[in-house]
């Protein structure tokens, strides 16, 4: 009933904004935003203008002309000249982040590797119909009859996608022996939670990847799972999370504060402000955390680890975050696009804004990260520069700093001289990754691959370590026992990544990480 009375009510302000707007000249007219809200919009002498000149093109310019791609390109260089975060979405990015955001994508759940122009399945996603069809190993050689070739291996995935709910045919090889297997195309979730396990028997580890709609239920879930593991303290990591749903940031820092401790505040264009406040409904508002932040930490990133650094409910690691307090509306435009406007300032409980300056346009705003490179600030805490006017008391006491992201309390430097961050570093290189893969598909049926905690148990990746050694030219007699542990460690952890997934990746990697190193270190000097 509430339902029809709310769409009941959009019809009739529809039809009186209508009346009014073609009264007065059609000046005034609305649109929706993200939430379905209703945005008011009033027409200026500009935008006169504009109908009238995209009407003289399309009737009376002698050359035919897309007037569709003038417009984009138009809108493109308007909100171009606003901030670095106001951003005009076209139909194609508006599908990439909705999937982003909603966490799920319509697809079978395959992940593969090319060893040698040929596709090998490396895993299926957990929790899907799909999981036990295909295995580590498979060669899938034809798509519904089309053979996979070096020649047509970039439309593999194209050949794969088609509606939810219906069946794709696939020609496998399978230790030599040809199979005919179906899979069903269905809705394949995207959890945003990646990382979750315990370090030791009291120290949990939640990895967040970005705030999607369904992230805070996911955090909420991987605490109760972990508190019942005995979490006594949890390191959250949101280094490389780039930010996202700024309310759903409002319900994880929510899991940390005790109720009625303000979370973040806003500011928009009339000087009016919103506060959000924590509830009673955190899992965690009194245990330890650490909450590990980069340069690439941004956003719903820095309104939680700000809130969590004001109220002195945990310590930040790390470096100092990206910097970027503003809060962008996507609002409809009428054509299944959107302009993702900046319509507000947030500021943490302390009252600062961490929003660094973009005076000096977009470029030196993008080439921030390699200022700060340049400067020294990754690798000495002292390199970091602090306006002391925007110095303010945190409510607990402590002085904290706006103007440019969050300072952590306990730095990181980025060290270029440890192998595990080299290793690390190299994580993404294609053909290392490939290698290790493709060594590991000569024994593709070892008994450890086939269920991820006695991998992550028993599994020694020292089989490996010679011909790795070998591949990245380094002499195996140069490597002592230490160095040749992280090198292992590497390969492991690589490998499980393939297998298994992130999760099982970070519980392995988290051994040879400097942050969660630096942790062990501040939790073993308290006892």
């Amino acid at each position: 009933m509430n339902k029809f009375f709310k769409i009941l009510n959009i019809f009739l302000l529809s039809i009186i904004l209508f009346l009014v707007g073609f009264l007065v000249g059609k000046k005034f007219d609305f649109a929706f935003d993200e939430n379905d809200e209703i945005v008011g919009l009033q027409y200026s002498k500009n935008e006169q203008k504009i109908r009238r000149l995209v009407s003289l093109i399309d009737n009376q310019y002698v050359n035919n002309v897309n007037s569709d791609s003038l417009v984009d390109e138009a809108i493109n260089f308007m909100v171009g000249k606003l901030d670095p975060h106001s951003t005009y979405l076209d139909k194609e990015m508006i599908k990439k982040a909705n999937e982003e955001l909603s966490g799920s994508y319509v697809g079978v759940g395959l992940q593969f590797r090319v060893i040698n122009d040929t596709v090998v399945v490396t895993r299926m996603l957990p929790n899907s119909v799909n999981e036990n069809l295909l295995r580590f190993g498979d060669r899938i050689v034809a798509i519904n009859k089309e053979s996979v070739t070096a020649e047509n291996l970039k439309n593999f995935t194209g050949l794969l996608k088609g509606k939810i709910n219906t069946e794709v045919n696939l020609a496998v090889i399978r230790d030599h022996i040809p199979l005919s297997i179906n899979i069903k195309r269905v809705s394949v979730p995207v959890p945003t939670v990646v990382g979750e396990h315990m370090i030791n028997d009291e120290i949990g580890y939640i990895k967040l990847t970005r705030f999607g709609e369904k992230s805070g239920d996911e955090v909420h879930s991987a605490l109760k799972n972990l508190l019942d593991k005995g979490m006594k303290t949890l390191v959250f990591d949101l280094r490389g999370n780039p930010g996202g749903v700024m309310r759903v940031a409002e319900q994880i820092a929510d899991e940390f504060l005790t109720k009625d401790e303000l979370i973040v505040y806003t500011k928009d264009k009339s000087q009016t402000k919103k506060y959000i406040y924590a509830t009673n409904y955190g899992l965690f508002e009194h245990g330890q955390v650490y909450v590990l932040i980069d340069e690439n930490s941004a956003s719903s990133s820095e309104i939680v680890a700000g809130a969590i650094q004001d109220y002195g409910r945990g310590t930040i690691v790390g470096r100092r975050s990206y910097g970027k307090g503003l809060v962008q509306r996507e609002i409809n435009l009428g054509d299944d696009t959107r302009v993702r406007l900046t319509v507000a300032n947030y500021y943490t409980p302390s009252g600062r804004s961490i929003q660094r300056p973009y005076d000096k346009g977009n470029q030196a705003y993008a080439e921030d990260i390699y200022t700060r490179l340049k400067n020294g600030e990754l690798y000495n805490k002292d390199s970091i520069k602090v306006d002391e006017k925007l110095r303010y008391k945190a409510p607990s006491g402590k002085f904290v700093y706006g103007g440019g992201g969050i300072i952590p309390d306990e730095f990181v430097a980025l060290d270029v001289t440890s192998v595990s961050n080299w290793l690390n570093y190299n994580n993404e290189t294609k053909f290392y990754k490939e290698f290790i893969v493709k060594e590991a598909d000569k024994t593709h049926d070892l008994f450890f691959f086939k269920n991820e905690q006695r991998y992550i148990k028993y599994f020694g990746a020292g089989i490996y370590r010679n011909e790795f050694l070998k591949m990245i030219g380094v002499p195996s007699n140069q490597f002592n026992e230490q160095l040749g542990t992280i090198v292992d460690n590497y390969i492991k952890a690589t490998l499980a990544n393939e297998l298994f997934g992130t999760r099982a990746y970070l519980e392995i990697w988290s051994k040879e990480d400097e942050m969660i190193k630096r942790i062990l270190e501040l939790e073993n000097t308290k006892s």
